[in-house]
């Protein structure tokens, strides 16, 4: 079907009819319709910028990042407001340790990479079993509606097979009409890159020079919940006459040719010249001079004020310079804590990966490097250990040997101690019995007499 026909009501109109006739035919509720498609982003292109400068007549510029790397995204939503994670294809081969461990991508993301940046068949398949498994968590009936363009990967017969199994319904949208019918493409892509382009802005002006991977990444998240919004979301379903049922919406747009009038250039402002600047004290001073001056001339009391006003707009200058500072020294501060904790480990090659799954794994290589690191340091204390003791053995082994030979002197001692004692008590015996003796002789002799 060429663009022209494409875009004839009657074709709209008679694919609305089928659509129709599928979620009547299947019960599909409105929470189990779900737009899928994909959109492209240069991670480090903002927008042109207003510069606000106090010196008009002189050129003023701002730095900005010029990293032009396309990464893919991948977004799912549903008829009742809902957006499941998305899948973040990354131009490359390997999957970066710093593009989890240095970031606040969530963890239900499935990152995956290839050589190109764009979707491809293998990749495709890997988001459909992502998409069966965050979707089904929330299934109402019994059938799912997958609505999406006719691109090739999302019609090999591998996809096809995959979701007559899981009961998901393709249901593909006419060639050339993603523009009228593609809720994601009509409503939801327009502020998703606006929001991407004021995250670049925002980290150009807080110091950043190169928006790259791991800052997409850390701020992917945020730029997606001020994009997906409930409000926005089913708004998307309700401009392209899919939620609630409305065909002639779209077919009103085919049948009406508006032209949109062009933007018009808003001149700049120019601040009053003449202001003098001074401290923001002023505001106080200049109101009691005010109140003390009512009786001078006019033309001091108009110097006055435009003092008075001069002193307001410098503080006023100033306040917003210091919340400039912080928030760029801040946002300075962990975008250099990102950058030293990045390292050229990998992860994985190819393929994709939950960011949880990656942040686990990373977990699990630094607690078995840590494990490897304390075995290497008990080894070698136990070493020094072994080398420290077989230094000290001669000298251990002389206390040894002098402690033997002071045990064996007393060992020595005493027997000759005991030895002295038992002659002793021998001897004492012997004279003990020689005077007994005696007495004895004596008493016989006594007895004689």
């Amino acid at each position: 079907m060429d663009r022209k026909n494409a875009h004839h009501p009657d074709s709209i109109r008679a694919w609305f009819e089928k659509y129709l006739t599928v979620c009547d035919d299947y019960n599909i509720q409105d929470s189990d319709k779900y737009n899928f498609d994909e959109t492209g982003f240069r991670i480090g292109i903002g927008r042109d910028q207003w510069i606000i400068t106090r010196e008009p007549t002189k050129k003023s510029y701002l730095a900005t990042s010029t990293d032009r790397t396309l990464i893919c995204v991948c977004e799912t939503i549903s008829g009742d407001g809902v957006a499941l994670p998305p899948m973040v294809i990354i131009p490359g081969i390997i999957h970066k340790e710093s593009w989890y461990t240095t970031t606040r991508v969530p963890g239900n993301y499935l990152i995956g990479t290839s050589e190109t940046g764009y979707n491809n068949d293998e990749l495709t398949m890997k988001w459909l079993v992502h998409f069966e498994r965050f979707s089904s968590s929330r299934q109402v009936g019994e059938h799912r509606l997958l609505l999406l363009d006719g691109f090739g990967s999302h019609c090999t017969k591998q996809f096809l097979d995959y979701c007559d199994q899981y009961k998901i319904i393709v249901f593909c949208l006419p060639p050339h009409s993603s523009h009228l019918l593609q809720p994601l493409d009509v409503v939801v892509f327009q502020p998703y890159k606006h929001y991407h382009a004021e995250a670049v802005e925002a980290a150009t002006r807080t110091g950043c020079g190169d928006f790259d991977k791991s800052e997409f990444l850390d701020t992917i998240d945020t730029i997606r919940q001020q994009t997906f919004k409930t409000s926005t979301v089913k708004s998307a379903f309700r401009a392209t006459g899919l939620i609630p049922y409305n065909p002639d919406i779209v077919i009103s747009k085919l049948r009406e040719a508006t032209i949109s009038p062009p933007l018009q250039s808003l001149p700049l402002s120019v601040s009053p010249t003449g202001i003098p600047l001074t401290i923001v004290s002023l505001k106080t001073m200049g109101e009691e001079l005010l109140s003390e001056a009512k009786d001078l001339s006019p033309t001091f009391q108009h110097k006055l004020k435009l003092a008075l006003q001069g002193g307001l707009a410098l503080a006023q200058s100033g306040a917003l310079a210091m919340e400039h500072m912080e928030n760029t020294r801040a946002a300075e501060e962990a975008r250099n804590a990102r950058r030293r904790a990045q390292s050229r480990r990998q992860i994985q090659k190819g393929g994709v990966i939950y960011a949880s799954e990656a942040r686990q794994m990373v977990k699990r290589k630094e607690d078995a490097e840590l494990e490897k690191a304390e075995n290497q340091l008990r080894r070698a204390q136990n070493a020094k250990k072994k080398a420290e003791h077989e230094r000290h053995k001669p000298f251990l082994d002389a206390i040894k040997a002098g402690a033997k030979m002071m045990a064996r002197k007393r060992d020595e001692k005493a027997k000759a101690m005991e030895k002295e004692r038992r002659v002793q008590q021998t001897y004492k015996k012997k004279i003990s019995k020689l005077i007994i003796a005696g007495i004895r002789q004596q008493a016989r002799l006594r007895n004689l007499m």
